[in-house]
């Protein structure tokens, strides 16, 4: 009888034992730590800097849940490496594009944006008033190929600021668009890549004529000299 009681006791023992050192993994700091490892494979992807920043924030929870539940969450370590590469694919990238903006403009041209060129509400002009001022100078601005009737060899295209515009048959406004004809034998084929264009600005205030259905015509012009 005595046996009997000693492996029941056993046995209770045993399992809670067993119970006691079960524990799960923490799925924020298994998710952070793979979002900081697809941090650093899109490092120099612009659009995707904010990957390290979501593996920062995974990786602070896992931290947090692991310290306040020890006895139930495993994964410090997944969680550390993630917080530290995380943080590590943040700065390097921050400073890489940092370098990245500051040196792209090529000498002799103004940085231009989109935002820029939108018309002005508090005027009757039906395209922006800095576009007037813009109009003969040298400008660099980036934007996206947009797919017309042509998608490779391109020595005229439209040039979108939005990337839904460009790839998903989005409709623009007449302000959302410059049309680059290219200066000199370079081509460029459609793609998701953003481009870099440098050239000289024309503000067509009567609307020139494009080639494509969909973006018949442009107030904007740029003349291509240098194309990335």
């Amino acid at each position: 009888m005595d046996t009997k009681i000693d492996s029941a006791d056993k046995v209770d023992r045993y399992s809670g034992e067993l119970e006691a050192s079960y524990r799960s993994l923490s799925k924020a700091a298994i998710a952070g730590a793979a979002f900081a490892i697809l941090g650093t494979v899109f490092l120099l992807a612009s659009v995707l800097i904010i990957l390290p920043v979501i593996a920062l924030g995974l990786s602070l929870v896992g931290v947090g849940n692991i310290k306040k539940y020890p006895e139930e969450l495993v994964g410090m370590k997944a969680a550390k490496f993630g917080l530290v590469t995380s943080l590590l694919v943040l700065v390097g990238g921050l400073g890489w594009h940092y370098y990245v903006y500051s040196t792209e403009v090529p000498e002799g041209f103004e940085r231009i944006s989109y935002r820029m060129l939108k018309d002005d509400k508090d005027t009757d002009l039906p395209y922006s008033e800095k576009a007037v001022a813009l109009d003969g100078e040298k400008v660099f601005l980036k934007g996206f190929v947009r797919p017309g009737t042509k998608k490779k060899n391109l020595q005229k295209f439209i040039l979108v600021g939005d990337f839904g515009s460009c790839c998903f048959g989005g409709a623009p406004e007449i302000t959302d668009v410059v049309a680059i004809n290219i200066l000199g034998e370079e081509r460029v084929h459609y793609g998701l890549r953003v481009r870099k264009i440098a050239g000289t600005f024309k503000l067509n205030k009567r609307k020139a004529p494009t080639a494509e259905k969909e973006v018949p015509k442009v107030f904007y012009q740029i003349d291509a000299e240098y194309i990335k």
